[in-house]
């Protein structure tokens, strides 16, 4: 029997990610704001338990199958689901064949998340496949796996994301505030990118930034974008210094989105792409048109949105 399965898996910007120093592993403690967008990649999952187990992906992009997310997902499922059927000695199923499909959409190197919310869009259709054999621990524990941002990707909306991104923390949504979105020709390596913000770490009061930004984001008695504009002094990448450094176009494109009349403008993640949030549908438009027409724009993407 041929089952499918499609979904939307929606991008991310940071409003703001922290260093907070590194574990004796290496991996970087991370306190960070993720906020889904309203643009996203197409997800298509076809299981036939008719046919031989075998992942196959189908993605548009000259990379190795085995080192694309939605397929590490899929096979971080499976291979979940067996430890834990065989640790409690119960018999593992023969499982079907499993095609994917990913159209891309989101920009690539942008910081946007959308490889991750790739691997969490196929997470979330397997364990409903299967009838959510793995408990929600399970599913964040194989997520982290994958990468920092896929745990968010399990939750969506408006979260504070700590650790490593696996301690994640549901906030009051944002959802409806108008974004636009730039993103250069070039892009930025998340590797480059953490190791040179590692030669000069921000140093911040944390404890002091946790209550500020809690109090600040958790008022629902101010619409979402009076939240965004309370906190804007306040919000920080401490990525994009470094990201600036490798790629300063990215500097000069906060500069002319900050220049439209944006409520906050910044980089996201470890970058290229620079958003700017807006106070309305009419503001964001009129941001849209100018930066058209800006020459510090030329050869980039454009792409209105909004938080969901």
């Amino acid at each position: 029997m041929k089952t499918s399965y499609d979904t939307t898996a929606f991008a991310k910007i940071n409003l703001f990610l922290r260093c907070c120093g590194k574990y004796p592993n290496g991996y970087h403690r991370l306190y960070m704001l993720m906020q889904q967008i309203g643009i996203g990649d197409d997800i298509l999952v076809e299981l036939d338990d008719e046919r031989e187990y075998v992942i196959e992906l189908e993605s548009g992009v000259d990379i190795p199958r085995e080192k694309d997310l939605g397929y590490k997902a899929a096979k971080a499922f499976y291979d979940c689901y067996t430890d834990k059927l065989r640790a409690e000695a119960k018999p593992v199923p023969k499982f079907p064949y499993t095609f994917i499909r990913e159209t891309k959409k989101v920009p690539s190197q942008a910081g946007l998340g959308g490889g991750s919310s790739d691997a969490a869009a196929v997470l979330q259709i397997l364990q409903q496949h299967f009838g959510n054999p793995l408990t929600d621990e399970e599913m964040n524990a194989t997520a982290a796996k994958l990468g920092a941002d896929v745990p968010f990707f399990l939750f969506g909306g408006t979260c504070i994301c700590e650790g490593v991104g696996e301690i994640v923390t549901e906030l009051p949504d944002l959802s409806g505030v108008n974004i636009i979105l730039v993103k250069p020709e070039v892009g930025v390596g998340t590797k480059e990118c953490y190791e040179l913000s590692d030669e000069n770490p921000a140093l911040f009061d944390e404890n002091a930034y946790r209550e500020q930004m809690n109090a600040v984001f958790t008022d629902e008695k101010k619409l979402p974008v009076e939240r965004i504009a309370q906190a804007a002094p306040f919000l920080v990448n401490d990525l994009q210094e470094p990201a600036s450094h490798l790629a300063p176009v990215i500097a000069e494109l906060i500069d002319a989105v900050k220049n439209t009349g944006a409520v906050f403008s910044a980089m996201t993640g470890s970058g290229s792409c620079v958003f700017g949030i807006y106070e309305d549908e009419k503001s964001a438009g009129e941001a849209e048109e100018a930066l058209q027409n800006d020459p510090r724009t030329s050869g980039c993407q454009i792409i209105p949105s909004v938080l969901i």
